[in-house]
């Protein structure tokens, strides 16, 4: 090749990686620049508000927001959402104030009411979900009685007030999800919204969520996704991974897209006990019904054996938190009845009722706690493939408040107590009813080394849970395929344990390196005394 040639292709090979260069350059910029800004239609009557707003510096930054919303794009703006043609002007709302500079009434907050103009199946879809049940129907007395009533304005009520009541017959706060004025999908869909207020010790879906397989690749790839997508039509998932509406709300072959977060949910996990739900069941159907529904978004990724074996461990786990929600109420109602616990009293109402929750003694607070924090943690841990939450969060806790329960009823003299503390029994733990499963749901386990303590002092372990899981089958708390999947891991429980396998080698060479590492521990550590005694030794 003669230097001319050589010149010419340095030249390509240069002006093509500068291109390269570019390109990447452009893309990247991209990221920083301004957001297009759609094409919008704004009525004479929208015009006069929008540039009074903006002359005036009137929250101008709603404007901004709104410019940038589908509603604008279709000419739906300030008029159509504050202002109800169909009642004169003086009752135009419920929150009805005059436009200081016009004629016209305006109504400060618009209402699911107002938006069921246009989204009417939305909002009846919303209604009926547990997100727009009354707060107040369920939140226990006692919450008022414990705590200054400023504290929960701004405290449960932000994030209850989605199901808040209105003077004018609707429920809910359509805002909550789909921020004001811009009311985005791509918001609404975002886990973090959620994480507004499914956050915290009593319910910590987002962190759940960032801490599984979902979340995350989420977190690593999320960024990259337009979340402005429509499941009407009920599309192929377009992310590679579900964010929490996926799951519970969007739309995806075979499952139309619904407002109702309650249509997809098998187990009530949330309240004091588990639970199969039967709100609205005329429409929304059987728990059944419900499970399917959700099994139907999991089958878009998931292999139905996976799908139906991960269900099934988590509605084990919610019938295992009643048997240990058991034993709180039991020790509380017997404390109760010999005095040692006593029950707050308003007038002639009792607070703090033991089957619920209490504030002002141990035992009250543990049992409270059981429910509303560790119990829930343990539950949806296990529901959302938040192992952390299942295992330290969820049931270590539940087990060592079982521990401080009875050890304070012991310490205030309650024979059973005292005699429960005395033994040196494991299964003194295990003061509850059992369930369980043989393996998992990703493949089998090899528990031939490590077979809980359990299965080596029963001999008849398994068929004492078969009979459990057989009962709750019988009374409508497993479905039939639930119990035929459960029986045959039971005939194969030797393989899915993993009991019927030898060891591998491996294992053998682990054990050998786990000795030499055990005494460089007791020499580095457990076995090292440094020379100088500690100053308090040398002042006493």
């Amino acid at each position: 090749m003669d230097l001319r040639l050589k010149k010419i292709l340095v030249v390509i090979m240069s002006v093509g990686f500068l291109c390269a260069l570019l390109i990447v350059a452009y893309v990247e910029s991209g990221k920083l620049r301004p957001e297009k800004r759609p094409s919008i239609r704004i009525s004479k009557e929208n015009r006069y508000c929008i540039d009074c707003h903006k002359r005036k510096g009137v929250a101008p930054k709603t404007i901004e927001q709104w410019e940038m919303s589908l509603h604008a794009v279709k000419g739906v703006g300030c008029v159509q959402c504050h202002i109800d043609p169909n009642i004169p002007s003086e009752q135009a709302s419920f929150d009805a104030f005059k436009c200081p500079e016009s004629e016209v009434w305006i109504g400060r907050h618009p209402t699911p009411k107002d938006c069921a103009r246009c989204h009417k199946k939305e909002v009846e879809e919303f209604t009926k979900s547990k997100h727009a049940y009354a707060f107040y129907l369920f939140a226990n007395a006692d919450r008022a009685v414990f705590e200054p009533p400023i504290a929960t304005r701004h405290g449960c009520e932000q994030c209850h007030n989605i199901g808040n009541p209105w003077p004018d017959g609707s429920v809910g706060e359509c805002d909550a999800c789909h921020a004001k004025h811009r009311f985005s999908k791509a918001v609404a869909r975002n886990p973090y919204t959620c994480g507004e207020c499914h956050l915290g010790p009593d319910h910590p879906h987002i962190e759940i969520y960032l801490e599984s397989k979902h979340g995350n690749i989420f977190a690593t790839f999320g960024k990259d996704w337009d979340l402005n997508y429509s499941t009407k039509d009920q599309p192929p998932i377009p992310i590679e991974a579900p964010v929490c509406t996926t799951c519970h709300m969007d739309g995806a072959p075979g499952q139309p897209l619904t407002h109702n977060i309650s249509a997809r949910l098998a187990f009530e996990s949330q309240s004091p006990w588990s639970f199969r739900p039967v709100f609205f069941k005329e429409e929304l159907g059987s728990w059944q019904d419900r499970r399917a529904r959700m099994e139907s978004i999991c089958l878009n990724c998931h292999a139905r054996d996976f799908v139906k074996t991960y269900f099934l461990i988590a509605d084990l786990c919610n019938l295992q938190y009643n048997e240990i929600r058991r034993v709180f109420v039991y020790w509380n109602k017997k404390l109760t009845a010999n005095g040692l616990v006593k029950r707050l009293k308003v007038g002639e109402k009792f607070f703090s009722n033991p089957v619920i929750n209490g504030w002002d003694e141990v035992p009250e607070q543990l049992m409270y706690h059981a429910w509303h924090h560790q119990g829930r943690r343990f539950r949806h841990g296990a529901e959302m493939m938040g192992a952390d939450y299942t295992q330290w969060h969820g049931i270590w806790e539940l087990q060592h408040m079982i521990v401080e329960m009875i050890t304070w009823a012991a310490e205030h003299g309650d024979a059973e107590a005292e005699e429960w503390l005395k033994s040196t029994d494991p299964t003194k733990f295990y003061t509850y009813k059992l369930y369980d499963f043989p393996g998992n749901a990703w493949g089998i386990n090899t528990e031939q080394n490590r077979l809980p303590y359990l299965y080596k002092v029963f001999p008849d372990y398994w068929e004492r849970v078969r009979a459990n899981v057989k009962y709750a089958y019988e009374q409508g708390l497993l479905s039939k395929e639930q119990w035929e999947l459960w029986e045959e891991r039971y005939k194969k429980k030797d393989h899915y344990l993993g009991i019927k396998y030898k060891t591998p080698d491996i294992i053998k060479t682990y054990r050998e390196e786990l000795k030499k590492d055990t005494e460089a521990l007791k020499k580095q550590a457990v076995k090292l005394n440094l020379p100088s005694p500690s100053f308090y030794e040398v002042r006493h």
